[in-house]
């Protein structure tokens, strides 16, 4: 959230949503982000909510219909950011099976 952020990232660095691989079917989803679980850089990212390189971040997935064994429809999944955000001005990620 802005209001804990020591320097106001500007808005075009705000990402809504990643370019999400998914390993086994080797295709790839646009998926809104839900927020960040783990940044290794620092534990200072993870509560400012930066996304950098190797960032676990929470994706939406429940536009792809994944199913637990139960029958629950699965709509938070957690993917890990290949690219550098930085850089590029996207994310790409994989989805972690």
């Amino acid at each position: 959230p802005p209001k804990y952020e020591r320097f106001i990232r500007p808005s075009g660095l705000r990402m809504k949503k990643a370019h999400v691989t998914h390993p086994e079917l080797q295709t790839t989803f646009s998926l809104d982000i839900i927020g960040v679980k783990k940044n290794p850089q620092s534990s200072l990212y993870t509560s400012l909510g930066v996304i950098t390189k190797g960032t676990v971040i929470e994706v939406n997935v429940s536009e792809l219909g994944l199913v637990t064994p139960a029958g629950k429809v699965v709509w938070g999944k957690y993917a890990q950011v290949t690219n550098n955000p930085e850089n590029d001005g996207c994310i790409n990620a994989v989805l972690l099976v």
